[in-house]
């Protein structure tokens, strides 16, 4: 069961691209999240912190992948876009860290950002936002991507299909794939950049975002992505999005939220 929407408030999670456009938590704790992180405030300005570092003001800022951040709003709402580094170019997640701290193009970035939830509302329907529509409408280019190794392609793809509650799926996975556990290990953090540990408990948590503004009860979804129990389900979300998972759902409630799953069985039908 979905709550009402509101339809100023919107979430749309692609396979490697997130858009969010709502309520921020005022308790928020550090966050680590596995994408690059462009946040504004829809009026007002917004502080941010770096791990351990002083509080700083700004109306626009982009933190790297599986950075440890809090950042609060003015205005207690937030717009969100999340990148997620694994399959772009050598050097465009660099250049797009940049893009968005280059002070001469704030302006451009601040007004197309505010105008890409309705844009983006608009689109989803007709079930056609790709990666590429996507970069058109929130970054206002499309960014490079590039193909991985095969095996590490077909991991990614099996580590989706199967889920990612077991305990041994890196021996499972480097087995299907035709490597030695530390050999895939290596591999995988040479091609995506990150640990398949991290990479594991961010797409874990991601999943999350799918359930936000679902009535179905938190040990239901926690058992149903796969977590052990509902303690190291509520410690995993905390330590990636800074909120436990009921103060997530609490500022859900009226949120629409779109997908590229749901979006394609939109279009078929």
């Amino acid at each position: 069961m979905t709550l009402e929407v509101d339809a100023n408030r919107y979430m749309l999670v692609l396979e490697d691209r997130v858009f969010y456009f709502g309520l921020l938590g005022h308790r928020m704790k550090t966050r680590r999240l596995g994408a690059a992180s462009v946040y504004l405030s829809p009026a007002g300005g917004m502080r941010l912190k770096y791990g351990n570092g002083d509080w700083f003001r700004c109306d626009l800022a982009i933190v790297a992948p599986y950075q440890d951040h809090q950042v609060v709003s003015d205005c207690g709402s937030v717009i969100s876009v999340l990148i997620e580094p694994e399959r772009l170019v050598q050097g465009e997640m660099e250049r797009l860290l940049a893009d968005y701290a280059d002070p001469d193009r704030r302006t451009g970035h601040l007004l197309r950002l505010r105008g890409a939830a309705a844009r983006l509302a608009c689109r989803a329907p007709d079930g056609e936002i790709s990666a590429a529509a996507f970069d058109r409408i929130v970054l206002g280019r499309v960014l490079g991507e590039r193909s991985l190794d095969p095996r590490i392609d077909d991991a990614l793809e099996e580590m989706e299909l199967q889920g990612l509650e077991s305990q041994t799926l890196a021996s499972e996975i480097a087995e299907s794939v035709g490597l030695s556990s530390s050999r895939f290990l290596h591999l995988f953090k040479e091609q995506t950049g990150t640990s398949f540990r991290n990479y594991r408990m961010w797409r874990r948590a991601r999943t999350f975002l799918m359930h936000a503004n679902h009535s179905t009860s938190l040990t239901d979804v926690a058992l149903s992505l796969g977590y052990p129990d509902s303690s190291h389900f509520s410690h995993s979300i905390r330590r990636t999005f800074g909120l436990q998972p009921r103060s997530i759902r609490i500022g859900s409630q009226n949120l629409r939220v779109d997908s590229s799953a749901r979006l394609a069985a939109m279009a078929c039908t």
